[in-house]
């Protein structure tokens, strides 16, 4: 009896060391096997993929310097990684370090309390920043109104939820981004919250946001949107995207351009309905039409008003869409329009002194600038005004009998008929009759 209660024990501690056991925390053996006899646990000498040896350290911890022993209580377990590693692969004990197991890059937008470096040495808790224009929003996607969640470097890692460990990147960076704790990396810390160009909220006032660039879904006043093309040019194609340049898009189709010529009462209007017709003046500068030398309004630029319409002349540099052209003293009798660079008063205007009216040099019958420069009554003509005379609107009067020498041009005060005129026949006679007259008298 004693012989088979003996037989049955050898029997059952033959079977314990037959029995599979699991191998200790996080080790495998060379095989890959993670179960093995109980003799066998000295064989669980790798770490399995996303697991990694510490030195005999905790998960998290500084890495210890006790060396790797199989089926030791302390120094035989690998610790599970604490942010997984696409790709990972088993490894010796000794050589499955943090780095060669794990991913050690800090979660999305994080960074060390440097501001700088993304990967850890010991734990995702580490990444304590948020980087230069990333921002915690509370646990909330970017773009949408802040979470309530508190920001817990290396959350994730901690079985809570990975976004309370992550920064979203801005929507619009800001050139002085800091690096900021993430409890305070807020939007407006982190992030350009400035609409973009031209665009406001869709109270038509407000140029800032408080969660995302879609919200500004309007131009200025005196802005417009141009299909996705520059100020001036013909409009593009594009369709009006408030906050596009966040979502990736082409940041052109959210933004307003400037108008070339404002308009007094131009509106905040939606960005698709926002043309140059609406939000701006497409009038052509005073005196300026576009080539057919008769329209007035310019279609996609101001520098479409090339010419001079007829009776207006332009001296000078011209520079379409911004100089104006000026109406003629003078008008000819039969004008036309030119180009602004050549419409010189000359070419556009009468520039001819009024009838027997001269300038200063008592010559010249072309004025230069103005008419007002026909100052003086031509030789062999007289002020037909005795007061009120306007130079280069009145004219002189040509003498019935001209001076047969010393004719000058004379101003207008002194050029009577008797300074700048020969007497007549009846005149003389007249003369010398009252002379007799005066002598008889006395």
């Amino acid at each position: 009896m004693k012989y088979n209660i003996l037989l049955i024990l050898i029997i059952s501690l033959f079977i314990n060391e037959l029995r599979a056991v699991p191998c200790p925390d996080g080790t495998q053996t060379q095989a890959g096997l993670t179960d093995v006899g109980a003799a066998d646990l000295g064989t669980c000498v790798n770490c399995r993929p996303n697991f990694y040896y510490n030195g005999g350290a905790a998960q998290g911890e500084a890495n210890g310097n006790q060396p790797f022993a199989a089926n030791n209580a302390a120094r035989g377990i690998c610790v599970p990684c604490q942010i997984n590693r696409v790709g990972s692969v088993t490894n010796a004990g000794d050589l499955a370090t943090l780095a060669t197991q794990c991913s050690t890059q800090c979660p999305t937008g994080t960074a060390l309390d440097d501001g700088v470096t993304d990967v850890f040495d010991r734990s995702a808790a580490q990444c304590v920043k948020c980087k230069p224009n990333f921002y915690y929003n509370g646990g909330s996607p970017q773009g949408e109104a802040p979470g309530v969640q508190v920001f817990a470097a290396g959350a994730a890692a901690a079985g809570v939820a990975a976004v309370t460990s992550q920064c979203v990147p801005c929507q619009l960076n800001k050139n002085d981004s800091p690096a900021t704790a993430g409890a305070q990396a807020n939007l407006a810390t982190q992030c350009s919250n400035q609409c973009p160009t031209g665009t406001v909220l869709d109270d038509g006032v407000t140029l800032v946001f408080n969660t995302s660039a879609t919200l500004c879904v309007k131009c200025r006043p005196n802005f417009y949107y141009n299909g996705g093309s520059p100020q001036g040019e013909a409009p593009g194609v594009q369709v009006f995207a408030a906050g596009a340049a966040a979502a990736g898009v082409a940041a052109v189709t959210s933004q307003c351009v400037p108008c070339q010529i404002n308009k007094n009462d131009s509106p905040a209007t939606a960005g698709a309905q926002a043309n140059l017709a609406t939000q701006c003046s497409t009038q052509c500068p005073t005196g300026t039409a576009i080539q057919d030398g008769v329209t007035l309004v310019f279609s996609n630029s101001s520098t479409q008003c090339s010419q001079c319409i007829a009776n207006y002349f332009f001296n000078g540099n011209f520079e379409a869409g911004k100089s104006q052209c000026l109406k003629c003293p003078v008008s000819k009798t039969t004008p036309a329009h030119a180009p602004g660079n050549t419409a010189t008063q000359a070419t556009q205007c009468l520039t001819t002194c009024p009838a027997g009216t001269v300038l200063d040099d008592g010559t010249s019958t072309n004025f230069v600038a103005s008419a007002t420069e026909c100052t003086k009554c031509s030789a062999g003509f007289f002020a037909s005004k005795t007061t009120g005379f306007t130079a280069g609107t009145d004219t002189c009067t040509e003498c019935t009998k001209k001076l047969t020498s010393g004719a000058t041009a004379k101003v207008y005060a002194e050029a009577t008929q008797k300074v700048q005129c020969a007497s007549t026949t009846f005149a003389k006679f007249l003369s010398i009759s009252l002379l007799f007259i005066s002598f008889y008298l006395l």
